[in-house]
């Protein structure tokens, strides 16, 4: 895991709130974030902290007038610069009215540090016994060097291009966060390790693809998953894995073993791919903290159900288990809200919608009424999926959904019965969606038509 430390000016309760709020994105994004609050105990020492920042391999800088004028930070800055590196490992945020990029702004530190040391050495001068004084006169020493450095120091992170706090805010400190971990690196290189796992274990169909890759880039491929997770995945999906899954089914006999299982590995790579369509950046930071906790109610930008699976998966890093639902693609784990007719009170759809859960959890036990013990039993099933990440339940709700079920009071009692269970408003928006594809209901429509391949061959036979 990567980790990031933070300097800034400790007394300032508007730096604190930023402070909070970054290592809020830091921790949705999995990222340790390491802060004096929470790293130093009482008692602990405070120096050997700031040591341990200025070492760090990323550090974020939150500037101000308070922070060229603080000693502790300072020091921070200080230490850091001395362990080279230094345009590297810093992530500069500016505060609002912090004066930096002009030579004559950044002038008043300076005459700052002057005024400080004049100040420290006239009264370490005037005691009348000056012994003693080590520490005192390690101080003055500080001082000096905050003197020597700082032209050299606010010139470098002038010179750096940084975004305004504003920005930084109603973005989760995307662009800095980016910086210091990519999006989905890490995930995407599981992604392919996945493909590459799945695919080891069926000859045939990894021999189907890489047929079709051998034809469409008239070259051999050696790395098979690497090239699968190339191409953006609509792409992949239906000019790679589609044609050499319908190929390799083709040739075998849909009544064998070899059958079942190369359909089983094509569906879980196509699974693995999909997650390779969601820009991880369209999700704020609440949403994803509540998609990674795997309950409470938020909103996902994208226009199916297909796209919540995908996206509420990609969060939870996890693979989407796709089914075939009539003419939409669900997940395995989405609840389909039964139909009511008006008029009725909340009580009766409530018992209905527990009904439907129940059945999706529990498929093999029917019931016509959930007691308090099913309901026990219902609740600690879906916590127990959630927190060990077999599962992901959840009811998808177009957010413009006009029914009376759409009333957050009504899902306030179903969470309050039901507290791991999620809750996903989706709404379609083509300038902010989370789904990188151009078209999301050809997006949707292929994955449809891949899943019902056997279907299809079984047709033709």
């Amino acid at each position: 895991m990567v980790s990031v430390y933070v300097s800034y000016a400790w007394k300032d309760e508007e730096q604190h709130r930023l402070v909070d709020r970054l290592g809020a994105a830091c921790q949705a994004r999995g990222i340790d974030f390491v802060r004096d609050t929470s790293h130093v105990g009482y008692g602990g020492s405070i120096r050997e902290f700031m040591d341990r920042l200025a070492a760090a391999g990323h550090v974020v800088l939150v500037l101000s007038d308070t922070y060229f004028r603080s000693e502790y930070c300072m020091y921070e800055l200080r230490g850091i610069y001395e362990h080279q590196n230094f345009r590297k490992r810093v992530h500069p945020i500016v505060l609002s009215g912090t004066r930096l990029h002009k030579p004559k702004d950044r002038i008043t530190w300076i005459a700052h540090w002057i005024k400080e040391k004049k100040e420290l050495e006239e009264e370490l001068e005037a005691l009348e016994d000056p012994k003693h004084t080590l520490e005192l006169r390690k101080s003055l020493e500080d001082y000096a060097d905050f003197h020597r450095l700082m032209d050299q120091l606010t010139s470098l992170l002038a010179d750096m291009n940084t975004l305004t706090e504003d920005v930084h805010r109603d973005t989760d400190f995307a662009a800095l966060l980016d910086r210091i971990a990519p999006v989905d690196d890490d995930f995407r290189r599981r992604i392919i390790d996945e493909v590459h796992h799945t695919l080891a274990h069926n000859a045939h169909l990894s021999k189907a693809l890489q047929g079709r890759l051998h034809d469409s880039l008239a070259a051999s491929v050696s790395d098979l998953a690497e090239a699968l997770c190339a191409p953006p995945p609509d792409q992949a999906i239906s000019t790679l894995l589609f044609p050499a899954t319908l190929a390799c089914l083709k040739s075998l006999d849909a009544q064998s073993s070899d059958f079942a299982d190369a359909w089983t590995t094509a569906k879980s790579v196509l699974a693995w791919l999909t997650l390779l369509a969601v820009d991880a950046r369209s999700v704020g930071v609440e949403q994803r903290q509540a998609l990674a906790a795997g309950r409470l109610v938020f909103e996902i930008a994208v226009s199916t159900p297909l796209g919540v699976e995908i996206v509420s998966s990609r969060h939870r890093e996890m693979a989407p288990q796709l089914r075939v639902a009539k003419s939409n693609v669900l997940g395995a784990g989405a609840i389909e809200q039964p139909r009511y007719e008006s008029g009725w009170s909340e009580d009766a759809p409530l018992e209905n919608l527990l009904l439907e859960i129940w059945s999706c959890v529990f498929p093999e036990e029917s019931r016509t009424q959930l007691s308090i013990s099913d309901r026990r039993k219902l609740q600690a099933t879906l916590r127990v999926r959630r927190e060990q990440a077999t599962f992901h339940h959840y009811i998808a709700v177009p957010a413009d959904q006009a029914k009376p079920l759409a009333l957050s009071a009504f899902y306030q009692r179903l969470l309050a019965i039901l507290p791991d269970l999620s809750l996903i408003f989706f709404h379609g928006d083509d300038e902010a969606s989370a789904l990188l594809v151009s078209d999301e209901y050809y997006f949707m429509a292929l994955i449809h038509q891949f899943l019902t391949i056997p279907d299809l061959l079984a047709k033709k036979r």
